[in-house]
């Protein structure tokens, strides 16, 4: 059995009401997906079900950490990576295809796999820049030489401007 087969609520048995379901992803739920953008991380999902007759609300909280390379040290960090998404859930044999925000349950399915979903939402909750304030966490993960070497060729570096080139755009024609 697959680790992400454990990602699966009991929908049909479920009466109406509010539901909450804890889940785990870690590095095995990753390794499943070809080509993650995750190798190491691990995740609490939690899964909010408002079930009513034929229309469901779902919220899925993403809430962890993935090993990455800092962006601003190059030093292997823990990225925090959170996000809460909102879902519908409808139980109807034919479903839009084109609706991201429907998930459509069919009449006869016992359950409801979320595997592929929350995978996805974890992976969109992932930053663009891997970086975040380390400063807190003792010892920091930064790596202070290469932190080092960057001030200083900020404080070394400065752009000379050579005036005549400001001086040629001033004596364009920019009347028309």
């Amino acid at each position: 059995m697959s680790v992400s087969a454990h990602f699966s609520l009991p929908y049909s048995g479920m009466k109406d009401g509010y539901h909450k379901y804890v889940f785990e992803a870690d590095d095995s739920f990753f390794a499943e997906f070809e080509n993650s953008p995750i190798e190491k991380g691990k995740f609490q999902i939690t899964v909010e079900v408002d079930k009513r007759q034929g229309l469901s609300d779902m919220t899925i909280h993403v809430d962890g950490h993935v090993s990455a390379i800092c962006d601003r040290c190059l030093a292997t960090i823990n990225l925090p990576v959170t996000g809460v998404y909102n879902l519908l859930l409808k139980v109807k044999n034919e479903g839009d295809p084109y609706d991201d925000e429907v998930i459509y349950l069919r009449e006869d399915e016992p359950s409801l796999y979320l595997g592929q979903v929350v995978y996805e939402f974890i992976c969109i909750s992932l930053p663009l820049i891997n970086r975040y304030n380390c400063e807190s966490e003792n010892p920091t993960p930064c790596n202070d030489a290469i932190l080092k070497k960057l001030n200083e060729a900020a404080t070394t570096s400065t752009i000379s401007v050579d005036e005549n080139v400001w001086q040629a755009l001033k004596g364009l024609d920019t009347e028309n």
